[in-house]
């Protein structure tokens, strides 16, 4: 089965920029999932909410979501409020600096995957080494002839 990719982003460092996929580098185990049974008559169960305080069943259209800040006490967020929480993506990943393995803590190794370039038409926010070459030596002539008559 061809691996399929997760996510599709921008990995940039300096003037370079290059459109990849992600793909995951390990496939989870296909667990047997089992469902909540009457044990009388064999019929599935539903999951009810209970209201903790007046001991009655909640419907689903009186819910809402809040935060604890202390104990007992909440402040409750509206679903458009929750919305405007949200991070937008960037689909963007940028390489400030190159480290040694040995310096990472492996406690923020969770999970590996892999990245293979797209094959994304260029754009003007997309840079490809040899066009940032080009527009490098169409700019500074000078520079260009500089480097390569000293190799």
């Amino acid at each position: 089965m061809a691996a399929r990719s997760i996510a599709s982003l921008t990995i940039s460092f300096g003037l370079v920029s290059i459109p990849v996929k992600l793909f995951s580098a390990t496939e989870a185990s296909r667990a047997i999932s089992f469902n909540l049974l009457h044990k009388a008559c064999g019929s599935r169960l539903k999951q009810q909410y209970i209201c903790l305080k007046e001991e009655v069943p909640v419907e689903r259209e009186d819910m809402v979501k809040g935060y604890e800040f202390a104990k007992d006490q909440y402040v409750i967020f509206t679903p458009e409020e929750l919305k405007a929480l949200e991070e937008a993506g960037t689909h963007s990943a940028e390489i400030t600096e190159f480290v040694p393995i040995e310096s990472i803590d492996p406690v923020y190794f969770d999970k590996a995957y892999y990245i293979a370039p797209t094959r994304a038409a260029p754009s003007p926010t997309r840079s490809s080494p040899g066009r940032c070459a080009n527009r490098t030596a169409a700019r500074s002539d000078a520079g260009l002839r500089a480097a390569s008559s000293t190799s």
